[in-house]
């Protein structure tokens, strides 16, 4: 279940995205997300888009990149989990 919206937050759906990944989680990896997504006031979706678009980034072809960027998001949500 995603997170209400704040108010004023204006929906678009999309922009030019037209493609929709599934993705099965056990039940504690879902609801690390949505504790996640909830703390920063967010659809898990969006959650998920902010997290795996970066990666995407041609710029972090550099493996040492990749981890430092994948290591930081981990840390993110173990601060978040305790």
């Amino acid at each position: 279940m995603d997170a209400p919206l704040k108010p004023g937050t204006r929906v678009t759906r999309g922009h030019g995205r037209t493609k929709t990944l599934q993705v099965r989680l056990n039940d504690d990896e879902f609801a690390a997300l949505a504790a996640l997504a909830e703390a920063r006031q967010v659809p898990v979706s969006t959650l998920v888009r902010s997290i795996l678009v970066p990666l995407l980034n041609p710029e972090q072809d550099d493996p040492v990149a990749l981890i430092d960027s994948m290591r930081q998001q981990l840390d993110q949500l173990s601060r978040h989990l305790g």
